[in-house]
């Protein structure tokens, strides 16, 4: 890196860490806070699927509007700023009136779940798509949220909720007044090029077959990832285990991302594999565990198969999707494991939790993660046979 790459690389390493710090501040406690204002846990369950609809709405929305505006940056600044006013708005609701608070979160989703794709997509950019740099950068943002999660455990723990928003507001502004400095090379261009319909990629294989193992990673794991305060609950966890339980996972998840350069050597489709495996351990662990340290080890294996499929997932994006459908591309698959997967999941997963116990949710985990082993299992197979041919 020449100093103007240094610099470049900087801000964004800085960037991602303070969005993700935000993420952890408001997002990361804003299930344990409105339980605690008396949200039922089937409420709960049921305003995260309507939560996850909106995200996946938004993740087609905000991500064609970079490419029809032809910026990152533009987008992302306004996009964070609704986010944060709307977050504000959800956590002084609450103490009032849950409901309109819970009512108000489905909005939340549909502005805050595409902004890391954009981030992401913006510096993937500004660092010539390097696929080594982007994993080094990126991985601040779990070390962000890693250290803000276990922060605010320990904030609350002792002082309540009302110190959300004055960590969470102060992060955001600092989010916002760097992303106000930083520049954006300009958006790639094709003279020729005619508009391209999302449709488009449908017939990308290599990308479809990645959205699947998404869709279907998600179904498994998305109750664990948005209901983990009542599993932590469930043996005897209160919300400082619940910052402890996040920061040891996404510092896990820091490394993988961080050294993903250099795992590029291992094949996408063994990654794939592994990915869906740890997933498959993090299953069978939330449902045998006795205790807390039970679930926090399944979350590193969680935390270690996000940290192999985040940038899997990007690369096999960048290398398989033309440019002028990136951004949707890159938000789709975002919304794919994170959003679409979860409305499903999560209609079903609260009731499932009040009626079964809260680790009943790992057994049918467990179960789904059958078919992206099984099919990332094949895929691999059948391409080291083709390389052997």
């Amino acid at each position: 890196m020449n100093i103007v790459d240094l610099k470049t690389f900087a801000k964004f390493a800085v960037l991602e860490a303070l969005y993700w710090a935000f993420i952890a501040a408001f997002a990361g406690y804003a299930s344990t806070y409105l339980l605690a204002c008396g949200l039922s846990s089937t409420a709960l369950s049921i305003m995260l699927a309507c939560y996850m609809g909106f995200s996946f709405a938004g993740a087609f929305f905000w991500g064609g509007m970079c490419d029809r505006m032809k910026t990152n940056r533009k987008v992302f600044i306004f996009e964070f700023a609704a986010t944060l006013l709307i977050a504000l708005a959800i956590f002084f609701t609450a103490s009032q009136n849950v409901w309109l608070a819970a009512f108000m979160y489905p909005l939340f989703g549909f502005l805050f779940a595409p902004l890391g794709s954009n981030l992401d997509s913006w510096m993937l950019r500004s660092f010539q798509r390097d696929a080594a740099i982007y994993g080094r950068a990126r991985s601040l943002g779990s070390v962000g949220y890693a250290v803000m999660m276990l922060l605010m455990g320990q904030l609350i723990n002792h002082f309540g909720f009302t110190v959300m928003p004055v960590v969470f507001g102060i992060a955001a502004a600092a989010v916002l007044a760097l992303s106000l400095v930083t520049k954006e090379l300009p958006y790639e261009t094709r003279a020729a090029a005619k508009k391209e319909s999302p449709k488009a990629l449908l017939s990308v294989r290599p990308y479809m077959f990645l959205v699947v193992i998404l869709f279907t990673t998600g179904l498994a794991v998305s109750p664990i990832n948005n209901l983990k305060t009542v599993i932590i609950s469930s043996v005897g966890g209160d919300v400082s285990i619940l910052g402890l339980d996040s920061f040891i996972g996404v510092m896990v998840q820091a490394v993988f991302i961080f050294i993903s350069g250099n795992l590029r050597r291992i094949s996408a489709d063994l990654r794939l594999l592994l990915m869906c495996v740890c997933v498959l351990i993090t299953m069978i662990l939330t449902f045998t565990a006795t205790g807390p340290e039970m679930i926090i080890i399944g979350t590193v294996f969680n935390n270690i198969s996000y940290g192999l499929m985040l940038p899997t997932m990007r690369e096999i994006t960048e290398k398989s999707v033309t440019g002028a459908l990136r951004n949707t591309a890159h938000s789709l698959s975002d919304a794919m494991y994170g959003s679409f997967a979860g409305i499903i999941a999560l209609l079903y997963s609260g009731v499932l939790m009040d009626r079964l116990g809260a680790r009943s949710v790992a057994v049918l985990g467990a179960v789904i993660m059958l078919i992206p082993v099984g099919l990332s299992a094949l895929r691999m197979l059948r391409s080291q046979k083709n390389q052997e041919a």
